[in-house]
């Protein structure tokens, strides 16, 4: 049951992050919020700090304070595609900082790091789909609308895709936030092509779109929302040169007769661009000047520099302004560019370096314990004797100074476990005590499964002699385990052998403690034998 009211809650979590683009919901994030906190539901608090930047975002505000808690909660909860999420929000924040273009930095490495979490993530659907959006946003924020349409595109498998009932509502959402983020991506395109002269490929871009624009809006869709796809429908057409599919009057009312509404300024853009199409360049700079204002949220951004462009072309303007702006326009176009061919790089090598990491953990870490494996144990002796240098050297010399410890483990009458009890609950055995050797081990020192029953730990440094009572902790342990939960009438232990001395004697080290394994086999098993020398 628990489970089942975090999962609404995630639902109702969903539905609030839709709601907050369309209008304030803010008593109803703050009620969810409190009893999400009550609960411990952290994924639930989450998103509700991605519902206020969101809030804040769509009303020209500061997110910055949600987007760091989202980031302060991402780190607690570890879940791949919350991460991602989190970096996404990031990388949206830093690309729309402030009103002014020039003011946005270019947020490659949390977009790209996203990516690659998400490559591979087995989260919640729906957190994989809130991650992708928010990650295509990052990169059309940036004008990388390929990237950004790759990761919409990537969205249709996850939808077609078996999953919980309980989901479909939130899926459903989704899948509007995915369409109206196609046609704002479009748009914006498509006047970023206008605006640097590329008039026919703009029009292409927008015949291509126009006949689909319309289509997915039903009676779900927030009003606003409404407005707003229209709104784009019109520019579209503009751009093409074909009828208007939008209804305008529908606009206007949406709009209840503020001036200022995002809505009407993009009709007003379209409507420029019309004059310009007709070569009426003075009415199409009159009806484009108030759209050049400051950038609103929800008026995509080179639909506004299009206006701009428009506006500052009027006859009256000095030929130098415009040769001056039109070399802005073409900076602005090829930085772009530049940046798109920078974070595919960026994305391409941080993919090859994942497959890398995840091929080198394939060779060197055992599958059935999640230890190191032979060739991670041999990997990390020849590491050290990289760090000791060669023989007569000065490191060398030091590293008598530097003691180690290596511990080799034997599972007791492992045979009559697997003879009495079956191959599985072997296995299970391993498993346990690959645990309880990780428990014990420091970060940066090594516990490895050489093959059947027989382990490695090795300690480095040895500070202050921990390494012996770190030996006898684990046999301990091991002893003491609750193996009866494995199969009832089990009982494990280990044998150890020890040994302490210099790192430069590290051949040695390993034989020494290989034979005092023995020794404890033959004192009787269950215990530790050998130390320093």
């Amino acid at each position: 049951m628990p489970a089942q009211e975090q999962a609404r809650a995630v639902c109702a979590a969903y539905e609030l992050i839709e709601a907050a683009q369309d209008h304030d919901v803010s008593e109803e994030l703050a009620a969810l919020d409190a009893q999400a906190r009550e609960q411990g539901w952290g994924e639930v608090v989450l998103l509700m700090h991605f519902a206020r930047s969101l809030l804040e975002r769509d009303a020209g505000r500061d997110d910055s304070e949600h987007v760091r808690a989202m980031v302060q909660t991402v780190q607690e909860l570890g879940d791949p595609a919350l991460v991602a999420l989190g970096l996404a929000t990031t990388a949206m924040r830093d690309a729309t900082v402030g009103a002014n273009p020039l003011e946005a930095r270019v947020g490659a490495e949390p977009l790209v790091r996203a990516v690659i979490l998400l490559d591979s993530a087995h989260s919640l659907v729906v957190h994989r789909v809130a991650a992708r959006l928010e990650v295509a946003g990052g990169f059309h924020a940036l004008g990388l609308w390929p990237l950004a349409h790759e990761q919409l595109a990537l969205l249709e498998p996850l939808f077609r895709q078996a999953h919980d009932p309980l989901w479909d509502d939130v899926l459903h959402r989704q899948k509007r936030v995915v369409h109206a983020n196609k046609i704002d991506m479009a748009v914006d395109e498509a006047c970023a092509l206008a605006e640097v002269g590329k008039w026919k490929a703009a029009a292409h871009n927008a015949v291509r779109h126009l006949p689909d624009v319309l289509t997915p809006l039903d009676d779900g869709w927030a009003p606003s929302w409404v407005a707003m796809v229209h709104a784009f429908a019109d520019i579209f057409a503009a751009l093409a040169g074909r009828p208007s599919p939008a209804d305008r009057r529908m606009i206007a009312q949406q709009a209840q007769g503020q001036a200022d509404d995002p809505n009407l300024a993009m009709l007003a853009v379209a409507d420029a661009i019309r004059a310009h199409q007709a070569g009426d360049a003075a009415r199409a700079a009159r009806l484009a000047g108030p759209c050049a204002g400051p950038v609103t949220p929800n008026v995509p951004m080179h639909v506004r520099l299009l206006a701009l462009n428009l506006a500052v072309r009027d006859p009256g303007t000095p030929p130098a302004a415009l040769t001056y702006a039109s070399e802005l326009v073409a900076l602005r176009w090829n930085s772009r560019l530049s940046r798109l061919t920078s974070m595919r790089a960026a994305i391409d090598a941080e993919r090859r370096r994942a497959e890398h990491e995840f091929l080198r953990d394939q060779v060197l870490i055992d599958e059935l314990t999640g230890l190191g494996n032979r060739r991670a144990y041999t990997a990390y002796l020849e590491r050290i004797r990289r760090t000791l240098g060669p023989p007569g050297s000065s490191r060398r010399r030091r590293s008598t100074e530097t003691e180690l410890v290596i511990m080799m483990v034997d599972v007791d009458h492992f045979k009559q476990v697997n003879d009495t009890f079956g191959h599985d609950v072997g296995d299970q055995v391993l498993r346990r005590i690959g645990s309880i050797l990780t428990s014990h081990v420091r970060s940066d020192d090594l516990a490895a499964r050489l093959g059947g029953d027989e382990f490695v730990v090795v300690m480095c440094p040895d500070v202050r002699g921990i390494g012996a009572a770190r030996a006898e902790a684990i046999v301990k342990s091991v002893r003491e385990h609750p193996w009866s939960e494995v199969a009832p009438g089990l009982s494990i232990s280990i044998s150890l052998g020890l040994h302490r001395g210099p790192a430069a004697d590290l051949s040695h080290l390993t034989a020494e403690a290989d034979r005092q394994l023995y020794v404890a086999k033959r004192e009787g098993r269950g215990r530790v034998a050998g130390g320093t020398p």
